[in-house]
């Protein structure tokens, strides 16, 4: 079993580069989630299919233009509603793709309704 360690020290750096912010994606204590993606030189663009947070699965697009964020068809339908806020202002995930130009953060979050509004 000579690739059981080679498997384990590679889930290990993967797990790490996640937690640390691979991607441009921070996850929080409090229940929300840093986006704020930079390509690194020579790469033209990213993709990150399996993003899942609070039982939803994302996908983040990256390129030299900005990045989007979106529900994966396969999220589940049960799953908590989220809204992405930056620079633009608010936006739920749920209505469609959320873009956001090069050199932004967002943070998205559960999506809160008060007296109608959604926060």
């Amino acid at each position: 079993e000579a690739g059981v360690g080679a498997d384990l020290e590679s889930a290990g750096a993967l797990l790490s580069l996640m937690w640390s912010g691979y991607g441009g994606v921070s996850f929080h204590t409090n229940g929300t989630m840093t986006v704020a993606p930079q390509l690194p030189a020579g790469i033209d663009s990213l993709v990150l299919r399996q993003l899942q947070f609070l039982s939803n699965r994302l996908i983040l697009r990256v390129d030299a233009k900005g990045w989007t964020l979106e529900l994966a068809p396969f999220s589940p339908p049960e799953a908590q509603d989220l809204v992405v806020v930056s620079m633009a202002g608010a936006s739920a995930l749920r209505a469609g793709p959320v873009s956001v130009p090069t050199g932004h953060a967002a943070l998205v979050q559960p999506q809160h309704t008060v007296w109608g509004l959604v926060v």
